[in-house]
């Protein structure tokens, strides 16, 4: 009896062939018989799973914005101090030593895309933004923001940081750690918070 196959698990491994082009070889390399011979398809095979390669392309830009989303949100569910949960989401969308690295490093690649395509970027589909401001309400909430902070500001500044950061870590690797990510984040909600953060 042949093997039932998953049409959610292959749209997904086409998906993850599309980023693995996307990383090696340059957003315009992804054409279509490109993404097939690395997912093990035929072109027929692909059709029946994405009919267009822009149904491939905004698939395949969902799925990593959903999987940086649960894993922010996931963060927030555990049972941690907040400052560490806050870091902790802030870290996974850093491409260094974690789990959604290829995630973090795709997500830029994509939110430059929509710009090459004269599109409008989607803020509310970009997880990472939705990650930042829920992190600038949980600072409010904890009243541990310096007194008059511009808080619209500082949650762009904290953006832009995070997307500079992943930047960084794509064209020099040799030079980016773990440790100094998390430096960097520390540095950052030091300056924003009344209390210094010491972890």
């Amino acid at each position: 009896m042949p093997k039932l196959i998953d049409p959610i698990e292959r749209k997904q491994l086409i998906a993850q062939a599309t980023w693995k082009i996307m990383l090696e070889q340059g957003r315009e390399s992804a054409s279509v018989r490109k993404i097939a011979k690395e997912a093990g398809l035929s072109l027929g095979a692909m059709r029946y799973y994405f009919s267009t390669q822009e149904e491939l392309m905004l698939y395949a830009e969902a799925l990593v914005y959903e999987r940086l989303t649960d894993a922010a949100a996931s963060i927030f569910q555990e049972e941690l101090p907040p400052l560490e949960k806050i870091i902790n989401v802030l870290l996974t969308f850093l491409p260094t030593d974690s789990e959604l690295e290829t995630e973090a490093k795709v997500r830029l690649i994509f939110k430059v895309r929509a710009h090459h395509k004269q599109a409008a970027y989607n803020e509310q589909q970009d997880g990472a933004l939705q990650a930042i401001k829920n992190i600038m309400s949980n600072l409010i909430l904890l009243n541990m923001l310096k007194k008059d902070l511009n808080v619209p500001y500082e949650t762009d500044r904290l953006i832009y940081l995070l997307d500079g950061m992943v930047l960084d870590a794509m064209v020099r690797p040799d030079q980016t750690s773990r440790e100094r990510q998390q430096e960097m984040v520390i540095y950052h909600l030091n300056s924003i918070c009344k209390e210094d953060i010491n972890l």
